[in-house]
């Protein structure tokens, strides 16, 4: 995936280090390691920059690509030499946080910005063992639907006005039906699948809220346990739908590439994809795009979050420093200026007041609209094994194999590796 940037589960194993040390800074300084685009790089370059000049301390930025971010950060881990501050995939802060990686933030963290965050942001950073925060962000994320509104116009499709107008998983599954019937068509719908290689999250980030959708989930959030939930009969008669779309050849193959939507050709004419292309469709598209809320497969439409956040290692020497820094960044309006045009999605309701894209009813405020329906992917300790399961089991029922068999296989690798980490304490206890 490109801007959220989520991380391999199969190196996420190696977070499970206990008792580790913290990175060596000296009393007037503090480390960040950080992913990030050129915009986001240069922007808390000069964040951090004015930190420093307005209180001393001095900020040792240290940038990773986005590819080798988590195997650095697992040497670190390793190698007990943790930074003070350390950007976090969100689905990842319970390993995190469970292994002693991470502390809690709630002590450096002005209330006043902790009050202001919106409820998927502040679900996106608790620890759900102890309920406290472990993180903190400006930045939120979101999945909706960009559609070609004059393939949608020739097949006379209804046009969702807010997140509860969705269209219902059968009116979406009839429209895509007419527009494979277009000649200009060559697929009606784009799943940004080409996202989907080795390490990346898109494979459950972009489709598991389509199960809370349809009354399911990937586990049941109560008793951590997949079995039942994962494989029931919502699960399946969800997936039932993208196996047809996948099967029908509906669905932009990997080869395709990513801006099937938006090239010169048009060749698709609706694409599941992430608040973070807006602009990049808009300014190939026009007018001719158009943001529409993801579908409803009977229990509501519901909405991805979660994206990077920043928290302080257990081990850091100067945690009030780094919390001095997460404050600033939180509240400097130039950098929130600087994310503003890189369409970041707000997390703190001051930052989408500034946001006039997600204030706009003609671009993108259905998709602030749908943060109320917003379902974190799960935040458990488990969760790189329960991304990998769901990941493998999706791909595969799209490409056409029965659909109960694999979402139980996927189910017992979870439940199995909950079961060898003893509940994954705290979590395990009753």
């Amino acid at each position: 995936m490109k801007k959220l940037g989520l991380v391999a589960a199969a190196v996420l194993a190696a977070f499970t280090f206990v008792g580790c040390g913290g990175k060596k800074s000296s009393s007037d300084s503090i480390s960040i390691m950080f992913q990030g685009s050129d915009l986001e790089q240069s922007a808390l370059k000069d964040c951090a920059e004015r930190f420093t000049e307005k209180t001393g301390i001095k900020v040792e930025l240290m940038y990773t690509p986005h590819d080798s971010y988590t195997s650095k950060l697992a040497s670190f881990i390793k190698n007990k030499n943790v930074p003070d501050i350390i950007s976090i995939d969100g689905p990842v802060l319970a390993n995190l946080a469970w292994s002693g990686v991470i502390q809690s933030v709630e002590p450096y963290i002005d209330p006043a910005i902790i009050k202001d965050m919106t409820p998927s942001n502040v679900a996106q950073c608790t620890y759900p063992a102890d309920n406290k925060l472990y993180a903190i962000s400006y930045a939120d994320s979101t999945v909706l639907l960009y559609c070609n509104k004059t393939y949608l116009n020739k097949v006379g499709a209804r046009i969702p006005t807010s997140v509860d107008d969705a269209w219902t998983a059968e009116e979406f599954d009839d429209i895509l039906t007419k527009l494979a019937a277009l000649p200009e068509v060559t697929w009606p719908l784009d799943l940004m699948w080409s996202w989907n290689i080795a390490g990346s999250e898109w494979g459950t980030y972009g489709f598991y809220e389509t199960l809370a959708s349809g009354g399911s989930d990937i586990i049941n959030r109560d008793t951590w346990v997949a079995e039942g939930t994962l494989n029931s009969d919502a699960s399946v008669n969800v997936m039932k739908y993208f196996q047809k779309w996948g099967t029908n050849g509906w669905i932009v193959p990997k080869s395709a590439g990513e801006n099937t939507l938006y090239n010169d050709k048009r060749q698709t004419a609706i694409a599941w994809n992430g608040n973070w292309n807006y602009l990049t469709c808009e300014a190939a598209m026009g007018d001719e795009v158009i943001a529409l809320p993801l579908p409803n497969f009977g229990q509501g439409t519901r909405t991805p979050n979660a994206t990077w956040i920043w928290g302080i290692s257990a081990t850091s020497k100067n945690p009030d420093k780094a919390g001095q820094f997460l404050n600033y960044m939180m509240t400097d309006t130039t950098f929130l200026d600087v994310q503003e045009t890189n369409a970041c999605y707000p997390a703190l309701n001051k930052f989408a007041e500034r946001c006039e894209v997600y204030m706009d009813p003609t671009k993108m405020a259905i998709a602030y609209e749908q943060s109320n329906y917003a379902i974190s992917r799960p935040n458990h300790p488990a969760y790189p094994t329960i991304t990998l399961a769901f990941s493998d089991a999706f791909e595969a029922i799209l490409n056409g194999a029965d659909i109960k068999t694999e979402l139980t296989k996927a189910a017992a690798k979870i439940d199995e590796d909950i079961k060898d980490n003893d509940g994954y304490p705290p979590f395990g206890k009753k």
